[in-house]
């Protein structure tokens, strides 16, 4: 089982996310500038930095014509704009968005900038979610449904590194549920009793992954800051070790300054990254390992 498993994942790819890795915390208007100076830039402008900042600053501040202007920015030629377009789409939380995104989704042809569609896409749905529960009352009992062939539960996630620490720790597991969400023929589960019951009734094998924030740095590229992650999953069932994953990513940030706010989101979306690169195709994997 383990050189089979080894075969599969023994050499999982760190995904470079960073290169197109931007956050929205970064976009600092200009004094005076406002939305419509913003839709102007990022629609008009020559030079794709300007673009990108007039993207980061309507997904930060809104105002007229900025939904409008973001979804027309999808379709940019640079794809540092589509990202940056995307991204600021997710922040603003207008679910009418989503339309765009989905649409756009299909046919990007860059995996960086579909990775952040995806996100945003996961963003607004979580967003709207989440105000729709606020008004409904609480859902019944979770049922594993038909479809599910195995159980993934959410282990142990361990910051050691000397940044942040419980704080960290939390983005880490905030980004293994959502990530793990995504795997197929299977539901995720953390402490929920009656799903491993009812997971035990109908003989479903249950798989824990575990992970590790083994490293977390920052330096200096330019005018940029760097921040690299790299995590590592071990996929357990029943107490027994059935294989690795690893993943890394790195994202950056310009400017001669970062306040401590953009610091900490740098942080959190290389870690999001990371979990990203690892949990990557491992569907088979994950399967071979429950069996």
């Amino acid at each position: 089982m383990w050189t089979r498993w080894t075969r599969l994942f023994g050499r999982t790819p760190c995904v470079l996310l960073g290169a197109f890795a931007i956050s929205i915390a970064l976009a600092q208007p200009a004094a005076g500038q406002d939305a419509a100076a913003a839709v102007r830039e990022l629609t008009n402008s020559s030079d794709f930095r300007i673009r990108v900042n007039a993207a980061l600053v309507l997904g930060r501040n809104g105002g007229e014509g900025a939904r409008d202007a973001l979804e027309h920015a999808l379709g940019d030629a640079h794809p540092a704009v589509r990202i940056a377009a995307a991204t600021a789409l997710g922040y603003l939380g207008d679910p009418l968005a989503l339309a765009a995104l989905e649409r756009r989704l299909p046919g990007e042809p860059s995996p960086g900038v579909a990775a952040q569609i995806h996100a945003s896409i996961e963003r607004l749905r979580n967003g709207a979610a989440a105000a729709a529960a606020a008004e409904e009352p609480a859902p019944p009992p979770r049922v594993l449904p038909q479809s599910v062939r195995y159980v993934v539960r959410l282990g142990t996630m361990r910051n050691v590194t000397a940044v942040r620490g419980d704080d960290l720790r939390r983005v880490l597991r905030d980004s293994a549920r959502s990530r793990a969400r995504s795997l197929r023929d299977t539901v995720v589960i953390e402490s929920d009793a009656s799903l491993l019951r009812q997971a035990a009734e109908r003989h479903l094998p249950v798989v824990t992954l575990d992970a590790n924030l083994t490293q977390l740095n920052e330096s200096r590229v330019g005018a940029s800051l760097q921040v690299q992650a790299h995590v590592e999953f071990t996929v357990r069932r029943d107490q027994t070790l059935r294989g690795t994953l690893s993943g890394g990513a790195t994202t950056f940030g310009s400017g001669p300054t970062i306040s401590d706010q953009s610091r900490r989101q740098l942080e959190d979306d290389a870690v999001d990254g990371a979990v990203q690169s690892a949990l990557r195709g491992a569907d088979q994997g994950l399967m071979v390992a429950a069996r």
